[in-house]
């Protein structure tokens, strides 16, 4: 297991959630509940004739022998400039990272990178973390007969400025931990905080967030980075 790339999921996984929230609070209110197409030739996800977005072809998953394959060397005869910059892009992260997953060029068992945990939902791994390093709205995963395709989404109508950060965070990160696996809870909260700006105090188990000389979230961990505790004065936010 890579613990370099399993820290980067950690890193993400919480604001990705959130993010993933919203998508599906925009394709509720304005698919009619539309199936997808996507067209690969020109990287355009579409649900129904109204609603489309410009969607980067970020890799597959395939349950066969649970292999990923990233996106631009799959079948595709020709790379458009845009998708070889988002292919560079997302090399880039494995030389700045030191990551070689994000350098190999054949399909790879994603169990050997990931762990067998999360190497069984890599097409959400690898959207949450590309998602979030490069600064895409959201991730979507179109599944096939044997796997998962996953592409990224930047789109300003996925934009949303939070009024209510500390309410957010202490309403969507129980969610989180109920929803996917994670091992290092309190890099998770510490990743979710940072994606709004939020600098905590962090001590040992306990992180804090003091506003005004007041705290206003206190997390308590176990001594295997487990929350054990969540409180703060989010529980009274309308």
């Amino acid at each position: 297991m890579d613990a370099k790339l399993v820290a980067l999921y950690h890193r993400h996984v919480a604001a990705a959630y959130d993010r993933q929230l919203r998508l599906g609070d925009f394709l509720e209110r304005e698919t009619n509940g539309a199936n997808w197409h996507y067209q690969v030739s020109t990287s355009t996800l579409s649900f129904g004739p109204t609603v489309k977005f410009q969607a980067n072809d970020l890799g597959s998953h395939s349950t066969l022998d649970n292999s990923w394959l990233w996106g631009w060397y799959s079948s595709q005869p020709n790379l458009t400039a845009a998708m070889n910059e988002f292919c560079e892009a997302v090399r880039g992260l494995g030389s700045r990272h030191d990551i070689r997953a994000f350098l190999l060029t054949q399909p790879f068992d994603v169990s050997a990178v990931l762990g067998t945990e999360l190497g069984g939902i890599a097409s959400h791994v690898f959207g949450i973390i590309t998602s979030g390093e490069l600064g895409y709205q959201a991730y979507y995963n179109m599944p096939y007969k044997r796997g998962r395709s996953t592409v990224l989404l930047r789109d300003d109508r996925l934009r949303v400025t939070e009024p209510s950060p500390l309410a957010r965070v202490g309403t969507i990160f129980p969610q989180v931990l109920a929803g996917f696996p994670i091992t290092d809870q309190r890099a998770a909260l510490i990743g979710y905080l940072a994606s709004y700006d939020i600098m905590p105090e962090a001590s040992g188990r306990l992180i804090r967030v003091v506003e005004g000389g007041i705290e206003v979230l206190r997390a308590e961990f176990d001594e295997q980075d487990r929350l054990s505790n969540l409180t703060g004065a989010f529980q009274n936010s309308e």
